[in-house]
């Protein structure tokens, strides 16, 4: 019995020996981070500061101009911004889709606005902003943005003058236009870019008249966000965007039109479904018919 009982207690302790050998040491994610960030910062030579003890880095990229208001939370502004993780597993770049226009006081991660807010201080600036996956997405990372567990990111962000807002989208307009190739366009004094493609023959069209379109819209970017035929809809529909109420009347039954909008005649600071927020607009549009 006594032989057994050694035996059995010999066994204990081998097994016990095993699982000790076998046990790895895991480094905390607050370790994993700082490793992952500061061999980054090596590698790409940046030359950016610790915010307080957070383990989030910043580099204010271009200073706000003096005269520019402040940031405040209780704010709508817009934002573009860029985000890539450090590995580069998962890029986001398009500065026409990477948008916010709504309060400044959501825009999250929360770490990112409270830092955006007391290292600018006013609109109109940019800061670089490399924040550790732990006060990012953490270690499930975000599905449906697509962001990997454990992923630090790398945030530039710029924080656009409000009341230089239809400055910005009138000087984005003329260089897609340019870009594209795009000549031969009227602007409004709403700002409104359009070049009518075919003036049409039939009848005209008034503020209240109800008409059938083909139409296909575009981003900036080239993304078409809605296409549509034999679309039937009046000019006096309160969804009706203005851009759209302002140049159809410019045409008769029959014509072709192209026009391209800010967004205060589109989806205006926020953006709606599909449409980013303060995006101008590229539609170009035939009116098969017009009831009066």
């Amino acid at each position: 019995m006594r032989t057994m009982t050694y035996k059995v207690y010999f066994f204990v302790l081998l097994l016990a020996a095993v699982i000790t050998g076998c046990e790895k040491s895991y480094e905390s994610i607050e370790t994993e981070d700082e490793k992952n960030i500061q061999a980054y910062i090596q590698k790409n030579g940046l030359n950016v500061t610790q915010y307080d003890t957070t383990g989030i880095y910043y580099q204010i990229t271009s200073t706000p101009p003096e005269q520019a208001d402040s940031l405040d939370y209780t704010k709508q502004l817009p934002i573009i911004y860029t985000v890539r993780s450090l590995d580069g597993a998962y890029s986001s770049q398009d500065t026409v889709l990477n948008r916010y226009g709504n309060y400044f006081g959501y825009f999250s991660p929360a770490g990112i606005r409270d830092i955006v807010k007391r290292a600018l201080k006013k609109q109109g600036g940019e800061i670089r902003i490399i924040v550790p996956s732990r006060k990012a997405y953490g270690r499930s990372g975000n599905k449906t943005l697509g962001i990997p567990g454990n992923a630090s990111l790398d945030y530039t962000i710029k924080v656009l003058e409000s009341k230089k807002l239809p400055q910005y989208e009138d000087g984005m307009i003329r260089k897609y236009l340019e870009r594209e190739g795009l000549t031969g366009f009227t602007r409004t004094e709403s700002g409104l870019f359009y070049k009518i493609l075919e003036q049409g023959t039939g009848s005209s069209i008034t503020i209240d008249s109800t008409v059938t379109t083909d139409y296909t819209g575009k981003l900036l970017n080239g993304q078409v966000f809605d296409s549509r035929t034999s679309s039937v809809f009046s000019l006096t529909d309160p969804g009706l965007r203005q851009g759209w109420k302002e140049a159809l009347p410019l045409l008769k039954e029959g014509g072709s039109i192209r026009m391209v909008f800010p967004s205060p005649l589109g989806y205006g600071i926020t953006g709606y479904s599909g449409i980013p927020a303060f995006s101008p607009l590229d539609f170009e549009v035939k009116v098969t018919a017009v009831s009066n």
